[in-house]
């Protein structure tokens, strides 16, 4: 039999030992992240990983719903995934209280490029529209601005950059939201982008 008074600190001690297993938001991010990244994401031996590998930033903003609504509060995190020779990517999980750590996707428009003659994308571009919407879990040479609150990404489609995909997405209301993007699709030597996709910030 336990006496009463030696039983507290027992139930104490059993009760930091229970708390000091659980993992931290950043273990918890790492582990999803090795399912979600999938082999893209899986790092292998000797491979390129970055000092900033795991960023994270707290959101906190006031729902529009009702003017007496509490603040509420996410928790954004970027993981490497994976680097090539002039692109650099990256993946993003959002932390909230009630759905607890989840992958971010993006919205992403599907580009059709039509290019004249027989050339491919060496002929002179003729039109780039958009077919529809995407998802992506992967953004290339992306970051985020606490004072904006914007994530971009910029993706070189070859090394000199005169051929490229730029987005950018707003946080607004929990949600990370598609509000530009960019495409040069002319592969002409020169860096001549084109809004196909613009909301503006309102």
């Amino acid at each position: 039999m336990i006496r009463p008074l030696l039983w507290l600190p027992l139930a104490a001690l059993s009760f930091t030992s229970a708390s000091a297993q659980e993992p931290s938001l950043e273990e918890q991010a790492r582990a999803l992240h090795a399912l979600a990244g999938g082999t893209y994401c899986e790092p292998f031996e000797g491979g390129y990983v970055p000092d900033d590998d795991y960023l994270q930033w707290t959101i906190t903003y006031q729902p529009s719903w009702s003017e007496d609504a509490e603040e509420e509060e996410v928790i954004l995190i970027r993981l490497f995934c994976g680097a090539g020779a002039y692109n650099i990517q990256h993946a993003y999980y959002i932390h909230r209280e009630y759905e607890g750590l989840t992958p971010l996707a993006f919205a992403t428009p599907s580009i059709d490029a039509v290019y004249d003659g027989e050339d491919g994308i060496d002929g002179e571009l003729e039109s780039v529209t958009t077919a529809g919407m995407s998802t992506s879990l992967i953004l290339v040479n992306s970051d985020y601005d606490p004072e904006t609150q914007t994530i971009t990404s910029f993706s070189k489609w070859r090394g000199i950059g005169d051929a490229s995909s730029s987005g950018t997405w707003a946080f607004k209301e929990g949600e990370f939201v598609l509000i530009r993007y960019d495409v040069d699709a002319s592969y002409d030597g020169e860096i001549n982008p084109e809004t196909i996709i613009d909301y503006g910030q309102n």
